[in-house]
């Protein structure tokens, strides 16, 4: 999503990711990955303490490998915090690919 939205300068979004762990360990998965936090171009918000994660409803609902875990979701948030797109996964690959993200966005023009 990272890329194809930095290829669409005509969309006026901003991409923000949640992740539920402090951000040593944020740091370390990136890194596990093949990632460094320098190729992460848009905010990422350290929410140990699951406040956001409960909030949207996704806070330990999937049983990931051993652990109970984050559900994966997407949501599409407009200027006035309403939620005008929410995709909570089945599966932990369960995602949204970027063309259907984009025409969701495209419905907000």
């Amino acid at each position: 999503m990272r890329e194809e939205l930095a290829s669409r300068n005509d969309l006026d979004v901003q991409l923000l990711a949640v992740d539920p762990h402090d951000e040593a360990s944020a740091r370390f998965l990136l890194k596990e990955s093949g990632f460094d936090t320098s190729e992460v171009h848009f905010p990422l918000l350290m929410d140990p303490s699951l406040t956001v994660s409960a909030t949207y409803g996704v806070a330990f609902q999937m049983k990931i490998h051993v652990e109970w875990s984050n559900r994966p979701a997407t949501f599409i948030i407009d200027r006035s915090g309403v939620i005008r797109y929410a995709r909570r996964a089945k599966t932990f690959s369960d995602r949204p690919k970027p063309k259907e993200i984009l025409a969701e966005l495209k419905k907000l023009e």
